[in-house]
């Protein structure tokens, strides 16, 4: 009885030299994947800068998915050869058109975790800081320019209300009240490094002020230092762990910036508080984490 052959045997010289040469040639191309080729393909082939194998296959949504400072540094020869095949904007396009999509999802999850919490909707007024003067007191007390300030605030005159506070500030430099109070009203007129200023006089007066932190981190986010940013959600949640908001903030901010894995870890966190959060965001989220943290399940239109 014949002795069956073995695999190598029974394989002709033709396919074995087939397999390397097609082995061989992938080091000299990235095969782009999630695009349509100019031939209808549902992937192209570019040419690579140099031979390897390193990022062979190229998810294009996996990389726009991300910042663009984010995508060239973990997959610099990915972005490369998307550019070369004409896939993604250029640097400053691709990070413009990011961001404008980062922002809305953002704002439209707060919304939505905001309306899921009850929260009732407050005017940034009602949120100034100070108490009612005294009958017969000092007219020219930080008090009485603090109170000064805040109705002036009320009626929209933003400067003479800031002019109060200022010298609530300068009779008594530890007048938190008076700080909170003009940090509001620069966020409000746009002079955002004055409100980051003061409110960086009133934690350090009040170290335990959670909602001063918590403004602070949002001014951070929107000034687009997000270190800082997490920073400060990070305080805020070590002096309150079951302050949901500053959870909720610091994962947005986590997402904006890339880091998926710790965004997630924060969102499932106010699920355990027993807070949902916007089903939209898990999902993206949840996405991220089957793909390593690098691939958003919606992604930007181009």
């Amino acid at each position: 009885m014949a002795k069956p052959k073995r695999w190598h045997q029974r394989t002709s010289v033709t396919l074995c030299v087939a397999a390397g040469l097609l082995v061989v040639g992938l080091g000299f191309v990235h095969v782009i994947v999630g695009v349509t080729s100019p031939y209808g393909l549902p992937f192209d082939i570019v040419v690579r800068e140099s031979f390897g194998y390193r990022e062979a296959i190229v998810d294009a949504g996996r990389i726009e998915s991300l910042p663009y400072a984010a995508a060239c540094f973990k997959y610099p020869l990915s972005v490369a050869a998307l550019h070369r095949g004409g896939y993604i904007d250029g640097g400053p396009a691709f990070e413009a058109r990011m961001m404008a999509w980062q922002r809305e999802c953002v704002g439209r999850w707060q919304a939505q975790f905001e309306s899921s919490a009850g929260s009732p909707t407050v005017c940034w007024q009602d949120h100034l800081q100070g108490q009612d003067q005294v009958p017969g007191s000092d007219p020219e007390s930080s008090q009485a320019c603090n109170q000064r300030g805040i109705a002036f605030a009320r009626n929209g005159d933003y400067q003479s209300a800031i002019a109060e506070f200022t010298r609530a500030t300068r009779r008594d430099p530890t007048f938190v009240d008076a700080f909170y109070n003009r940090a509001l009203v620069s966020i409000e007129i746009g002079s955002l490094g004055q409100a980051a200023a003061d409110l960086g006089a009133v934690v350090e007066i009040r170290p335990g002020f959670t909602e001063a932190r918590i403004r602070r981190g949002r001014l951070y986010a929107a000034m687009n230092e997000p270190d800082k940013a997490i920073a400060e959600f990070t305080k805020a949640v070590e002096i309150g762990p079951k302050c949901v908001e500053a959870i909720l903030h610091r994962s947005l901010v986590y997402f904006v910036r890339g880091d998926y894995e710790k965004a997630l870890q924060d969102a499932t966190k106010i699920e355990g508080l027993g807070q949902s959060v916007p089903t939209e965001f898990l999902r993206t989220l949840r996405g991220e984490s089957d793909q390593d943290g690098i691939e958003i399940s919606t992604s930007p239109e181009e």
